[in-house]
């Protein structure tokens, strides 16, 4: 794509068109848009997970790991994440208490 044509889909992404839809009318991958509007360092809305993603994170957190270890693990927004997995039908467990500092007497 031109420079020109990248700046292009930069400006409307930031008018509000949706990845989809500017890699439909570009003829490229939803993942060319998101890199270019990353080259751009244009400031992305929320991206929903894959269904591959949702696989992973599930088995991850399955297997024990955090829902921030999990997220980390992903490079992707814990919330979303989190979000995505319960939609999937996992049961979060209890969050974990951070242990308290004993107090000296």
């Amino acid at each position: 794509m031109s420079d020109e044509t990248r700046d292009e889909v930069a400006a409307r992404y930031g008018a509000g068109d949706a990845t989809t839809q500017l890699a439909k009318d570009y003829g490229v991958a939803k993942s060319t848009i998101i890199g270019i509007l990353r080259d751009k360092k244009v400031v992305m809305r929320r991206q929903p997970l894959t269904t591959g993603q949702v696989s992973e994170a599930t088995r991850l957190y399955e297997s024990g790991l955090s829902l921030s270890q999990v997220a980390k693990q992903l490079d992707v927004n814990q919330e979303t994440m989190r979000t995505a997995i319960l939609k999937a039908g996992v049961t979060l467990r209890p969050p974990t208490q951070a242990l308290a500092e004993p107090t000296e007497r």
